[in-house]
């Protein structure tokens, strides 16, 4: 379904990201709702077209369906349960389900969507995702070992010809992805005995896998990811000859980037994993730090800040703030992972404020009315440091800061505690560092 020759969902999530809102919880208008509840039931509809439905990839990568309004959710749902009492062939339908069941990647896997789940399988042989999916909820209870190796199987077995790269796309998200897998390949092959039932089948999966990495590390011998990817199973396989020969080959690709350019931060990321893996810690941690040098800060007293205001053009410094613990949230609005944190340091900031914990935001944003109206929506409380000028800002200059979010959490003396507190990490070194000063 289309309006105006646009595609309703591509621009829904379109606006979505010019607003900043795609990574949190969002409202839909209800003019907005109308649009879409049309739009999924005409792609639940069309049903099976080559093999295909017409639904939207994003449904799965970014959870947006889960996060719908509920009676959106619950009206598409009795949608997709009519169609496929209608047509029990209809593909598309037992997807959806499939999908709106699975819910989040930590919530215990319903029967129900086991059911959809296969039944979708069978309607859908080549559509890899349900094969991602059903991995994704495998990895919540150890009971599902056969449901992953069979997920597995299935990515291996039914990618079609001359489609090398979207296999391993996919095999990438089921090996590294940290947002959404909770039990990667070779951690279910750990837990394994050898007497398993199932261990000669997730060897067999293991071993497929570990090719598809070998030959994309050779279309690709400088992408540290994939070596670190290869090495993990062949690790966890006890091929760790092979493993060690991997990391000898892809230390001279990275040192001979770093020849031509000293600041290539994926060889840089390579040769710091590499040297992890074989021990060199030192080593590792000075690559580490090169690639990122926030990291260097840890146990230092962070520098104040040079002529800095805020939001309002109020001068501000660290100074301030000494005899509090703070954290120096680099972000901006249109960064998901950074809206994604707002809301955990809103619930620190309210939980530990009154015992002496505060927020600075160092805003990379460039049009300070939109910061402006995003702070207000929030209601977020702490100061905001802007100058718009992004990454050729100032403190991000000082600082060394290469990504977003950023943040840096400070005792009450000034030196840093963390670069890397967010999610529940912050909450856990807030409460011991304000614990314990209490004490």
């Amino acid at each position: 379904m289309k309006e105006n020759n646009v595609d309703v969902w591509d621009a829904f999530l379109g606006t979505l990201e010019n607003r900043g809102l795609s990574s949190v919880e969002w409202e839909i208008s209800p003019d907005v709702q109308e649009k879409l509840v049309d739009y999924f039931k005409a792609k639940i509809d069309a049903g099976v077209i080559d093999g295909e439905t017409r639904l939207p990839l994003d449904l799965i990568w970014n959870e947006y369906v889960w996060r719908l309004p509920e009676a959106m959710c619950q009206q598409l749902q009795e949608h997709a349960e009519n169609a496929l009492e209608t047509d029990s062939d209809n593909g598309a339908a037992a997807k959806f389900l499939a999908i709106a069941l699975a819910g989040w990647s930590y919530d215990i896997p319903p029967d129900e969507y086991w059911t959809f789940s296969e039944k979708a399988t069978l309607l859908l042989p080549n559509d890899l995702s349900l094969c991602y999916l059903a991995f994704v909820k495998s990895g919540i209870d150890p009971l599902y070992f056969d449901k992953a190796v069979i997920a597995l199987e299935g990515l291996l077995e039914w990618h079609r010809e001359g489609e090398a790269s979207t296999l391993y796309q996919w095999l990438f998200r089921c090996c590294y992805d940290y947002l959404y897998v909770t039990t990667r390949p070779n951690d279910f092959y750990k837990e394994l005995e050898s007497d398993n039932p199932l261990y000669e089948r997730w060897t067999a999966v293991m071993g497929k896998i570990q090719v598809v990495f070998e030959e994309q590390l050779v279309r690709h011998p400088g992408d540290w990811e994939i070596v670190r990817m290869l090495t993990e199973i062949q690790e966890a396989l006890g091929n760790t000859a092979a493993a060690e020969k991997v990391f000898k080959k892809s230390q001279k690709v990275y040192e001979k980037q770093l020849e031509q350019d000293a600041d290539d931060r994926s060889a840089l990321r390579g040769l710091a994993n590499i040297h992890e893996k074989l021990g060199n810690i030192e080593l590792a941690s000075e690559y580490q730090v090169k690639a990122d040098p926030s990291l260097g800060w840890v146990g230092q007293v962070l520098p104040d800040f040079s002529a800095a205001v805020d939001l309002d053009g109020t001068p501000i410094s660290l100074a301030d703030y000494r005899g509090k613990v703070v954290l120096l949230d680099f972000w901006a609005v249109w960064c998901g992972p950074c809206l994604g944190e707002i809301p955990r340091i809103k619930a620190v900031y309210e939980k530990y404020h009154d015992k002496g914990f505060d927020v600075i935001g160092v805003s990379l944003d460039e049009d300070a009315a939109v910061l402006r109206e995003f702070i207000k929506e929030k209601e977020i409380p702490w100061r905001q440091i802007f100058d718009g000028q992004k990454w050729a800002g100032h403190l991000v200059q000082q600082y060394g800061v290469r990504g977003i979010p950023a943040p840096f959490l400070i005792d009450r003396e000034g030196k840093v505690i963390s670069v890397e507190a967010r999610g529940s990490l912050l909450d856990e070194l807030v409460a011991a560092e304000i614990t314990g000063k209490a004490d």
